[in-house]
C-alpha cells in the first residue's frame, strides 16, 4: 500500500499519534512505520528532493530551515507488525530503518492465530489483509479473516480495528461488528475501503 493511502486511512480511524498501533498482516510496514512518522512529527517527502528546488528564486536556506522544524522527536510508544512471512518481516524492519522509526517499531514472524496485544494501553489494530486480486480464489481467504475476527475478539477488548479490503463478505467472515462504512478507494485498480470496528469489548 502507498504511504499517502496508508495515512490517509490511519486519520481515518482517528489515529492522532498518541496510541500503540498493530498490524498483524504487515507486509512491507507501511502502517507501522507511518504511524511512528505520525506520533514522531516526522514531515512526509523529508528525504526526497522537489521539483521547485530547481527554480531560480529557490532559497535553500529557508527550505533547510523548514524540513528541519520537521525532524520529528522521540517517542514513548511502540507501533507493532508482524506477518508469517519470514521475508516480508526482514523487508519491513529495513524499511523502518530506513525511514528513521526503527527505535519505536517492532516486526516479528508469526501468524494471526499466534497475535497477541502488546503490554500497555489499547490503541489501534489496522489491517491491509489479502483480499483475492494475486490469490485468485477468495474463498480460501475466508478462514483467514475469520481467524483474525476470533484472534481480535479473544484479546483485544478496548482496541479499535480498521480493515482495508475490497471484499464486503470478507469482512464480514471476520465476524466484528462493523461502523457505517465510508467511500471506495481507487488502489492499484481495485476499489477498496475501510471498515472500523469501536473499541471491543
Amino acid at each position: 500500500m502507498r504511504e499517502n493511502l496508508a495515512a490517509m486511512f490511519l486519520r481515518q480511524c482517528g489515529y492522532d499519534g498518541t496510541e500503540p498501533v498493530v498490524d498483524p498482516m504487515c507486509g512491507s510496514g507501511t502502517f507501522v512505520i507511518e504511524a511512528a512518522e505520525i506520533a514522531m512529527g516526522l514531515i512526509p517527502g523529508r528525504s526526497r528532493s522537489f521539483a521547485f528546488e530547481q527554480l531560480a528564486n529557490f532559497d535553500d536556506t529557508i527550505w533547510q530551515q523548514m524540513r528541519g522544524a520537521g525532524q520529528g522527536a522521540e517517542t514513548e510508544l511502540r507501533f507493532f507488525g508482524s506477518d508469517r512471512n519470514a521475508g516480508v518481516v526482514e523487508a519491513a524492519t529495513s524499511n523502518a530503518e530506513r525511514a528513521g522509526v526503527d527505535g519505536c517499531t517492532v516486526f516479528a514472524h508469526h501468524a494471526v492465530s499466534d497475535l497477541t496485544p502488546p503490554d500497555g494501553p489499547p490503541g489501534l489494530v489496522i489491517v491491509n489483509p489479502p483480499y483475492g486480486g494475486r490469490i485468485g480464489n477468495k474463498k480460501l481467504l475466508y478462514a483467514l479473516y475469520g481467524a483474525l475476527g476470533k484472534t481480535l475478539s479473544a484479546g483485544f477488548s478496548g482496541w479499535r480495528v480498521g480493515i482495508v479490503t475490497s471484499e464486503p463478505g470478507l469482512a464480514k467472515a471476520t465476524g466484528l461488528p462493523f461502523l457505517p462504512t465510508g467511500a471506495t478507494v481507487a488502489h492499484g485498480g481495485i476499489k477498496i475501503r475501510l471498515f472500523q470496528i469501536a473499541p471491543l469489548p
